[in-house]
């Protein structure tokens, strides 16, 4: 654009990019700024809701797990009151006897069919892709499940597998209980560190008891 002075003359165009050029300069900083924010607030939420996921993962897991040895505490009861029901009868006739073996096995087919029923929700458990430690927690329990439900299905069959070491049901909850125990979240919510210790917590030995819960 060109302009008229006072006598007339053209005068020179008067620039107006350089004034631009600082106006846009002068936003750089805060839109850097805001940029970086937005970054920060976008991986602090991811951060939050990742640990969110896992601590809802592990208490369902855990919910499932006190129910699934809540099932063999029953069974351990069970088969406990059945035993001290006939102690006062000792020597047990033939026909005592032959009545303590099918309480008995009736007995552990039915802590069988319960603890197995309590194995679904633990199995129902999801997770998050990359929550292998949950998985494994999972995976670890479900081998305890199992291993009392053949124990107790060995048992259906014959009565003296309770006077058996039963090495499978108490190495499989050690493991469960490492594998539990190291998908506890950082933060963790909902009481499970508490909750885990009243799972894992050393059950008190008898004289003949062959089993961990």
């Amino acid at each position: 654009m060109e302009y008229l002075d006072a006598g007339g003359v053209t005068s020179a165009p008067v620039p107006e990019a350089p004034v631009a050029r600082r106006r846009m300069r002068g936003w750089v900083p805060p839109l850097i700024g805001l940029a970086t924010f937005l970054v920060v607030l976008v991986g602090f939420g991811a951060i939050i809701g990742d640990a969110v996921a896992r601590n809802a993962e592990m208490r369902a897991l855990v919910t499932a797990i006190e129910r699934s040895e809540a099932a063999m505490g029953e069974a351990q009861e069970n088969l406990g009151g059945i035993i001290e029901a006939y102690s006062g009868r000792t020597p047990l006739s033939e026909e005592d006897q032959a009545e303590l073996d099918a309480a008995l096995q009736a007995a552990a087919a039915q802590g069988r069919d319960a603890i197995a029923a309590a194995a679904q929700p633990v199995r129902d458990v999801r997770w998050l892709l990359w929550h292998r430690d949950v998985a494994s927690a999972q995976d670890a329990y479900l081998a305890h499940n199992r291993a009392w439900r053949e124990y107790l299905d060995r048992a259906s069959e014959d009565p003296s597998e309770f006077a058996r070491p039963q090495d499978d049901v108490n190495s499989t909850f050690a493991d469960a209980e490492v594998e539990v125990r190291a998908a506890i979240p950082l933060i963790a919510l909902f009481d499970l560190r508490d909750r885990i210790d009243v799972i894992f917590a050393p059950p008190p030995v008898e004289e003949g008891d062959g089993q961990a819960a």
